[in-house]
Formats: structure tokens, C-alpha cells, sequence
């Protein structure tokens, strides 16, 4: 199979970010889930973060509009070279984010495409 690859073109568009990996103990309940509402058995905890580079993308306001919902303005886009498990947290610009969807691109391109989902303001 072919890769492409983006990672050159890529790097022109980078800004600092830090990715804080969460993992989970599956003894205890640590919430619910948001869509089924069923327990998330779990405690969540936060390794170091992590200092790197990746794009972050605003989503156009079509595809805000399609989403139905699902995304806001203030969703980003990020594009890396590295795996993040889902609901670990990246701060970009003094904003966090929650590590929501991973695009399929890794299997054909050099690149991961995650959907981040605002948090907070960072402090």
C-alpha cells in the first residue's frame, strides 16, 4: 500500500501543543456516558504532559452547521503524526480540549486527523 506524505507541507503550519494522556482504572464508576447513558467504569488519570507540534483547526462553519450539534465553534481540528487515546486533553493557546474522533487517514497517509472538543479556558 502507498503512504502519502504529508509530514514536510505539514510542518510549515505547526504550533506548540501539549497532549496530557489519560488512562482509566475499570474498578470504579467515573461518570456517565454523554449519548447512552451508561456508566463509564473508570477513574481517570493524567500522565505529564506531553510537549509536541501539530495543526489546529478551526472547523468552517459548513461543517459546523453538518454536524448537527456535535461540533461548535469552538471545536478544533488536529492534525499530528502521533496516537492519543480518545478523552486525553491537548492545550493549545492557553484553551484545553478533549480528544474526541480519530479519522481514518493513518492507514494511507503519514498523519492522524483527531476532532477536539473544547474544555476550558487553561487555568
Amino acid at each position: 500500500m502507498m503512504l502519502f506524505e504529508f509530514k514536510d507541507m505539514l510542518e510549515d503550519y505547526e504550533s506548540p501543543i501539549q497532549v496530557v494522556i489519560t488512562t482509566s482504572d475499570t474498578t470504579t464508576n467515573a461518570g456517565y456516558d454523554e449519548e447512552t447513558g451508561e456508566s463509564i467504569k473508570g477513574t481517570i488519570e493524567n500522565t505529564e504532559p506531553i510537549d509536541t507540534s501539530g495543526v489546529v483547526l478551526p472547523y468552517s462553519a459548513n461543517e459546523i452547521y453538518q454536524s448537527g450539534g456535535r461540533l461548535t465553534q469552538y471545536s478544533r481540528q488536529l492534525i499530528i503524526d502521533m496516537q492519543i487515546p480518545p478523552k486525553s486533553l491537548v492545550i493549545h493557546e492557553g484553551q484545553k480540549y478533549s480528544v474526541e474522533n480519530k479519522s481514518g487517514y493513518e492507514d494511507f497517509a503519514d498523519f492522524i486527523q483527531y476532532e477536539l472538543k473544547w474544555v476550558s479556558a487553561f487555568g
